[in-house]
């Protein structure tokens, strides 16, 4: 036997569909796809005959509220700083018991990972044995994923408040967790898991808090993500709390929190100055259309981010957006994108490639994930088009590409036969 045969562990047959470019998808007919035991691509082999069609396209997505999971779909009738108030802090003040925390995280990685997604930002709250149950429950079920303890310490409720030193203490006592729990495995990978700084938003933050975090992030040379720009009223009391800095986003920026491994949520109002730096500092953008929409933020201009080149990936921000799905995340980002601007509104190619090449880009991921190229880790849906109950109808007249536009403007979790992260098929919980 061969040592390129005695290194590979799957093998895969089928249509591959993969973002390229931001202007190009491909399809690749009766294709053969070798995956090593690193779970790596080790070799694609084009145009080998047989009558059949499977579909597999990688699909990247960032940005969700892992404790938002248990109301997905409440609350869509009041704008951003009520709805945290009347929603969400009172829900997340509930995971300070570890073991219910434990039951919605359970509920929620498994719908995330059904519909597709096979790495994500999450968002956990500020209590600590509640994140690490987080982790927990992604490793059992096999995501890609960077997990985020919530840092508050000014402008919540007194029953979700940190003092500065615990925010810290414990937000370095979550990234040590992590990183022992990933040297004791001893990857020949990237770790699935990855500890993240994460600032609710600068409103719930102090000056000093947010210092001693950008040091966190520094230290242990670890990504950051946050919210900006996402509401008005939002961004006029950020600015009234923060009276040193030009604008809310150079508040990051002032804090140590605005590098090349920063995911910035929303960023629905900005200024040119603002998009600027985000791009001068290398820091990606996690358009949450669906949210946006929901709770009246507004319209974010991502044709000009396209544009300009600035790192964007699509982000379903459950509870905000109604729902777990990367498929949902593309319509209405197109759906976004028509209403802003119907003449240069973003187009296929262009949305798909931000629901995987450029989540990849935003997570600093790309050479790791992101679409089907040999070195890259295999993550990809297993995609039947005539699954059982399907949503979208095939007829004779179709082709690959047909099919492919209808699973994503009509597909659903259905259709997703299969997950694969790293190589290795997703098991989900009966939950």
């Amino acid at each position: 036997m061969s040592s390129f045969a005695s290194s590979i562990s799957k093998v895969f047959y089928g249509t591959f569909i993969h973002s390229v470019s931001i202007k190009e998808i491909e399809y690749v007919p009766n294709g053969l796809l070798f995956v090593d035991a690193h779970g790596r691509i080790a070799k694609i082999v084009r145009n080998v005959p047989k009558d059949q069609f499977r579909g597999a396209l990688d699909g990247v997505e960032e940005y969700k509220h892992a404790p938002q999971f248990a109301y997905c779909g409440n609350g869509h009738d009041i704008p951003l700083l009520e709805w945290l108030d009347t929603l969400t802090f009172p829900h997340e003040a509930k995971f300070k018991d570890a073991s219910y925390a434990r039951r919605v995280y359970t509920k929620a990685v498994a719908r995330s990972l059904r519909n597709g997604t096979t790495s994500a930002c999450w968002f956990a709250t500020i209590h600590l044995d509640a994140t690490k149950e987080l982790v927990k429950v992604i490793e059992e079920q096999g995501q890609r994923a960077y997990v985020g303890k919530v840092n508050m310490n000014q402008n919540s409720p007194d029953f979700l408040k940190e003092t500065t030193q615990s925010s810290v203490a414990d937000t370095r006592a979550f990234i040590e967790y992590v990183n022992a729990i990933n040297d004791a495995q001893g990857f020949d990978t990237k770790p699935l898991v990855t500890p993240i700084i994460t600032p609710r938003f600068a409103i719930s933050c102090t000056s000093d808090l947010l210092t001693e975090l950008g040091k966190l992030a520094a230290e242990f040379d670890i990504p950051v993500q946050s919210h900006l720009c996402e509401n008005l009223k939002e961004i006029e009391f950020t600015k009234s709390l923060f009276p040193n800095s030009t604008d809310y986003t150079s508040v990051y920026a002032d804090h140590g929190l605005l590098t090349h491994r920063s995911i910035m949520a929303h960023c629905v109002h900005m200024k040119d100055e603002e998009l600027q730096l985000m791009k001068d500092k290398g820091a990606g953008v996690s358009h949450c259309a669906s949210s946006n929409f929901n709770i009246k933020s507004g319209l974010a201009n991502v044709r000009k981010m396209v544009d300009m080149d600035l790192k964007v990936g699509l982000g379903t921000d459950v509870a905000g957006g109604f729902s777990s799905s990367i498929l949902d995340a593309f319509r209405t980002a197109r759906t976004c994108s028509i209403a802003r601007s119907p003449a240069d509104s973003l187009l296929v190619p262009e949305l798909f490639y931000l629901a995987t090449v450029g989540g990849a880009r935003v997570m600093e991921l790309e050479d790791t994930i992101g679409n089907f190229v040999v070195g890259k880790e295999f993550d990809a849906i297993l995609v039947n088009t005539a699954a059982k109950y399907s949503p979208l109808d095939v007829f004779e007249h179709d082709t690959i590409c047909t099919k492919f536009e209808k699973y994503l403007f009509v597909g659903d979790d259905r259709n997703n036969e299969k997950v694969y992260v790293q190589g290795k098929e997703v098991r989900l919980p009966d939950v």
